[in-house]
Order: structure tokens, then C-alpha cells, then sequence
């Protein structure tokens, strides 16, 4: 397929599906964003302590882990290239969480989420390490970390914003894909079974390993 789609047209073709599919995801991306946005809203001090739903971490760990990996997502989405994490932390500030004030902590994920979905031209394809990845593919898993991330924040916080159906409806079809068996158990527990939900939001965080009835 990809050699067809380098000959004659098929090229221009691939090309403009490709810019298509990267305008949808980059909105998905902003939507994800302004729910994580929202969810920073209740964030301070007091929070950062609290349990949050991912295993043995407090939401400064998780908002600590955010920091990093929104400026994961920019470098890949605007240049194209993820170098290795120690590259990556040469060129910024020291991001040591434990020893960071809750407002910088928490106005450094907010900034950073602001450099993520400034528009830009970007390419049709993320370089990471080896591996070769469509740029629409990263903006949508991008979605799906704020998305899930904004819940579990809204969880430590107390605030429970549930995950906007629309924005839950478009990232459950990209789920099974984005999220395989093969990363149970690692990156992701297991789904939940939540046998009478009919929410998106709650239908999402349940696949995620989350129970949105805890």
C-alpha cells in the first residue's frame, strides 16, 4: 500500500488524507486539553497529596508525569522527532516534582498544555527511537492521556468532572487500538466491568482499568 501510494497521484492522495485525518485528531487533542484545563482548575496545595485512581500516586506524582509527558507530545508533534528522555530534559528546567511549589507545578502542566495544541503545520509522520508513527495517531493518544488523565485528576480533587460524551464517544472508537491486551498489566490494569454504565465518559475510564464508581 504505502509503495502504491508513492507512485503518481496516490502519493497526493495519502498526503491530503493524511492532513485530514491530522486536522480531526488535532481537534480531538484541543478537546482533551480543555478538559484537562478545567480539571487544573481545582488543583492547589491541598490536593497534591491525595490519592489519585492510578496506582501509588498522589497528584503531584500524576501532575509531575504529565509535565513530562505533554512535552513528549509537543516535541513529537511539532518537530516531528522524540529524542531520548535525557535529551529531552537537557534542553528544559529540572522537573523535580517532590520539590516544586503546587502553583509552579501545576501552571507548568497548564503552559505546557497551551504549547501542545498551538496550531501548526506539522508532517504526516512522528519519528520515535526506531519506529515510525502516523502524526494523527500521536495527537489522538495525546487526547486519550489528558482525557483519562483529567479524570483521575478530577478524582484526587474531589471535583469529578466525568469524562464529555462526545469527546469519550470519539476516543472509545480509537480504544482497542490504542490500548491492546499486550499493555495490561503495565501501562494500563484491566477493563473494568461496569455491566450497566451507559455514560461514554464512563464506558472509557472503565476500559481504562478505572472504576467510575469508586
Amino acid at each position: 500500500m504505502w509503495a502504491r501510494g508513492e507512485q503518481g497521484g496516490g502519493r497526493g492522495r495519502f498526503t491530503d488524507t493524511a492532513r485530514a485525518q491530522g486536522r480531526d485528531a488535532a481537534g480531538l487533542l484541543a478537546r482533551g486539553a480543555a478538559y484537562m484545563m478545567r480539571g487544573l482548575d481545582d488543583a492547589g496545595p491541598e490536593t497534591l497529596g491525595r490519592p489519585t485512581p492510578c496506582a501509588g500516586w498522589d497528584l503531584r506524582v500524576l501532575l509531575g508525569h504529565l509535565d513530562d509527558s505533554v512535552a513528549a507530545l509537543t516535541e513529537a508533534l511539532a518537530g516531528g522527532v522524540v529524542g531520548p528522555p535525557r535529551a529531552r530534559e537537557a534542553r528544559e528546567a529540572p522537573r523535580v516534582c517532590g520539590a516544586r511549589p503546587a502553583d509552579d507545578l501545576v501552571a507548568s502542566v497548564r503552559a505546557g498544555i497551551a504549547r501542545l495544541v498551538e496550531p501548526r503545520v506539522g508532517g504526516v509522520v512522528v519519528t520515535v527511537g526506531d519506529r515510525v508513527l502516523a502524526h494523527a495517531g500521536v495527537a489522538v493518544a495525546g487526547a486519550m492521556e489528558l482525557a483519562v488523565h483529567g479524570w483521575d485528576v478530577g478524582r484526587a480533587t474531589g471535583a469529578r468532572r466525568p469524562v464529555p460524551a462526545g469527546l469519550a464517544l470519539r476516543l472509545l472508537r480509537h480504544a482497542p487500538r490504542l490500548v491492546p491486551a499486550g499493555t495490561r498489566g503495565t501501562l494500563f490494569a484491566r477493563p473494568v466491568p461496569v455491566p450497566e454504565a451507559t455514560d461514554p465518559g464512563d464506558l472509557l475510564v472503565a476500559y481504562l482499568g478505572r472504576d467510575p464508581r469508586a
